[in-house]
């Protein structure tokens, strides 16, 4: 009997919640993160045990779109399922986030590396022994997920130092805090006050330990959306996650 992809219930909490009693666009990636987790768990390979064997699951690209933004009081149901294995080597995980009525309030894609611990490079995980269940012909975001090109007049409105509340169990910044301080940076805009955010694209590059200081620099829009790198403020060679974010009028 095929396994039925697992869902999970989140009711939205004060904490959880902008000035507005808006859920947070990072409460998304939290919940989403949770499931992930979750739904290891549920197939065999968990955090610990995938450590125990010598390895671990690294997000490298999440593209989120948002239908609508519930607020406190609601109940969010998250799934989340592996759809392929791309080139031999990246997992693709798609998300769905229904309301309790099976509406839908928002889809993601993203991107896994499995990472041999001791060598510290990724590995096919179709040859390790933590092979997902696939769900191929099920897609909530069909697109790939690109790097995302550095645009015109590139600036720097926001530096950011990874705090202790910022570390997560990997022993760097987690990735929901990134959104955190990619929102940050664009509220700065004055302008953002008559807009809403559609669409979150991030890639993870590079993680970012305690005390490191990164500056979030935006460039030039494009139609419709927004883009903020987040560069090492001490090496600015080194790029530590791309942002592309959808940019929508209020209606």
């Amino acid at each position: 009997m095929e396994k039925e992809i697992s869902e999970h219930v989140f009711p939205i909490r004060f904490s959880d919640c902008d000035p507005k009693s808006r859920l947070r666009v990072s409460s998304f990636f939290d919940f989403m993160e949770e499931t992930a987790i979750l739904d290891a768990e549920e197939n065999g390979f968990g955090i610990w045990k995938m450590v125990q064997h010598g390895y671990t699951s690294v997000i490298s690209r999440l593209k989120l779109r948002i239908n609508y933004v519930p607020r406190w009081g609601e109940k969010l149901h998250v799934s989340t399922w592996t759809k392929s294995i791309y080139n031999h080597k990246v997992a693709l995980r798609d998300y769905s986030i229904t309301d309790d009525c099976g509406n839908m309030i928002a889809e993601a894609t993203s991107s896994w590396l499995l990472v041999n611990l001791q060598t510290g490079r990724s590995e096919d995980p179709e040859e390790t022994p933590f092979v997902p269940t696939l769900y191929p012909e099920k897609s909530a975001i069909s697109e790939n997920l690109e790097l995302i090109e550095a645009r015109a007049n590139p600036q720097v409105v926001l530096t950011k130092t990874a705090a202790f509340s910022d570390i997560d169990m990997n022993r760097h910044v987690n990735n929901c805090r990134y959104v955190d301080w990619i929102l940050d940076a664009l509220y700065l805009d004055p302008a953002m006050k008559e807009k809403s955010i559609r669409s979150v694209q991030i890639n993870f590059l590079a993680g970012i330990p305690l005390g490191e200081s990164v500056h979030l620099v935006r460039f030039e829009n494009s139609n419709h959306h927004a883009y903020i790198f987040g560069i090492n403020a001490k090496n600015a060679s080194m790029v530590h996650f791309q942002a592309r974010i959808g940019i929508v009028d209020k209606v």
